[in-house]
């Protein structure tokens, strides 16, 4: 079968909108018989009549209907193409999806941003959620991208992480705590703590660090979000764990204060993305800036 000719779709289309050749010779400035040739060799193409005569009125009939849906479904693209190439240089542009874990610092994320956009330009779209969430988007293609301070747990041969850095881990609290800084770490026996869950090797490394100090400690609260933890810590509900960047902006409004800091318990921040996508250029180019 030959291919579709798009003019024959746009005649049709316009006979449909005029109902008669008359009114849409004229709309389309062509000749009556050399449109009439036109739609006959549309019909003589699809094998059906789209057309039945009723009056001086030209009616689609069921096939023609039919045909009618995809020519301004066609027609609407072809605007839409137009449209668009006004706007080449947005269009052309591309466009990956960055998931974030909540408990990643904002001046963290924005850096990483500005990498990704140093290396290339593209439009960046951004969400957060959970890790189990956000590993799931990741691995099926919904995002391309993931930033957080935890690797899943569950080794995934099909994940590529590349580590964006480390940086030490301290102690906060509110006034309430102040007196703590005195004797540390001794001085944390027995106190409150808001905590992420073991998903993050936080926990893990304060609970070890406690264990090998001789000390014990209370479980305040448990939560992901690293927000809800400094909203907490103001309260005075606990004391959290935080690193340098995610405490700066809380410590300069006098909301929290460094109990201590030690070198058992760091922070690592981590890029990720899937295998079977490491030999797309752009995004070969952008791990490649990380590393």
């Amino acid at each position: 079968m030959s291919h579709l000719n798009l003019h024959h779709l746009r005649y049709f289309l316009m006979i449909a909108q005029e109902g008669s050749l008359s009114g849409a010779s004229k709309k389309l400035l062509i000749g009556q018989p050399a449109l009439s040739a036109q739609l006959k060799q549309l019909e003589e193409w699809l094998g059906r009549q789209l057309f039945d005569r009723v009056g001086k009125k030209l009616v689609l009939t069921q096939t023609g209907e039919y045909v009618l849906k995809y020519a301004k479904a066609i027609k609407a693209l072809e605007e839409e193409l137009i449209l668009n190439m006004a706007h080449t240089d947005q269009v052309l542009q591309k466009e990956f999806s960055l998931g974030a874990l909540e408990s990643v610092p904002k001046s963290t994320l924005a850096q990483a941003v500005s990498v990704i956009n140093k290396v290339t330009p593209v439009r960046l779209k951004i969400m957060e959620g959970t890790g189990d969430e956000l590993f799931d988007l990741l691995s099926n293609g919904k995002i391309d991208f993931f930033i957080g301070n935890f690797k899943p747990r569950i080794e995934n041969r099909e994940m590529y992480f590349v580590s964006l850095g480390k940086e030490d881990v301290s102690i906060w609290g509110s006034d309430h705590f102040l007196n703590l800084k005195k004797g540390f770490p001794k001085s944390l026996e027995g106190k409150p703590f808001i905590l992420p869950g073991y998903q993050n090797p936080i926990r893990n490394d304060f609970e070890r660090f406690m264990l090998q100090s001789g000390l014990s400690f209370q479980v305040a609260v448990e939560a992901q979000d690293t927000a809800l933890h400094k909203e907490l810590a103001v309260a005075s509900t606990g004391l959290i764990l935080l690193g340098e960047e995610s405490a700066k902006a809380w410590v300069k409004a006098g909301h929290l204060h460094r109990i201590g800091t030690t070198k058992d318990i760091k922070e690592e921040y981590w890029l990720g993305m899937v295998k079977k996508t490491i030999d797309n250029s752009y995004i070969k180019s952008i791990m490649s800036a990380f590393k």
